[in-house]
């Protein structure tokens, strides 16, 4: 699972070649650097933050009296390497390919970014409200489609929802490279967070890795590249008032 997470930050490269090829996106040499940088620095706090080694032997209080106890040894699944990276990198690709055609739709249309996510959201809702009913159609019919839904689910709902307004607005006013980046940022606000809550112990890659992506988003906003300017050997047109235009 752990190798699957690490690998699937592919996407970001995958992202940046298919902005390219779509949108004609122009990137630096340095930009590329800073790409392949993030990918390290992400992947190096997904090991981090994804990684658990639970003791195999565990204190148990009984009647006053500390005891030894054993946890039984973790099953076994059988696993293909290669049939798991082909799905990743599959995977990868798929979520490039998605997220750069949307910017293409919310750059190339006169639709507001509303109307968009109002049309991608009917789709989901029909998709899932299918497969509620099939997975849970008696217990809905039971208790009720809204049964268990508190103020922290309902809050829950409004964070995402409110989410998928502003991934919409990066990609129609910036674009999905940039998203990579702040999706970045992101996990490593999650991981410094969760030190003070869940008592999330710093390690040296996660340093190294939050490291490697600040200096990524810094080399990616710098090294821009140049507005292209007319040459100056191409000749000016000046229109007359004349219906002869003259160069110069």
């Amino acid at each position: 699972m752990l190798d699957e997470q690490v690998t699937y930050q592919l996407k970001i490269l995958t992202t940046a070649i298919l902005s390219v090829i779509m949108l004609r996106k122009q990137l630096t040499g340095l930009q590329w650097v800073s790409l392949i940088l993030l990918f390290f620095g992400v992947a190096a706090v997904n090991v981090q933050a994804n990684t658990q080694s639970p003791p195999s032997v565990v204190k148990k209080v009984v009647e006053g009296a500390t005891q030894l106890v054993t946890r039984p040894p973790k099953t076994t699944v059988d696993q293909s390497p290669v049939v798991g990276f082909i799905a990743v990198l599959s995977a990868c690709c798929l979520s490039g390919f998605a997220g750069v055609y949307f910017e293409k739709i919310l750059k190339s249309t006169p639709q507001s970014i509303y109307v968009r996510n109002i049309q991608l959201g009917v789709v989901g809702m029909v998709l899932g409200l299918g497969a509620v009913y099939v997975t849970d159609g008696k217990k809905v019919a039971a208790h009720g489609f809204f049964f268990g839904y508190d103020i922290a689910v309902w809050s829950v709902i409004m964070l995402h929802a409110g989410g998928g307004i502003v991934v919409a607005v990066v990609i129609k006013y910036a674009d999905n490279i940039l998203k990579g980046f702040a999706a970045a940022a992101a996990i490593i606000i999650s991981c410094v967070v969760s030190m003070y809550i869940f008592n999330f112990k710093l390690s040296t890659l996660f340093v190294i890795g939050a490291t490697l992506v600040i200096v990524a988003t810094y080399m990616y906003s710098r090294f821009v590249p140049k507005p292209t300017s007319p040459s100056k050997s191409e000749p000016l047109f000046v229109p007359q008032s004349s219906s002869v235009g003259k160069v110069i």
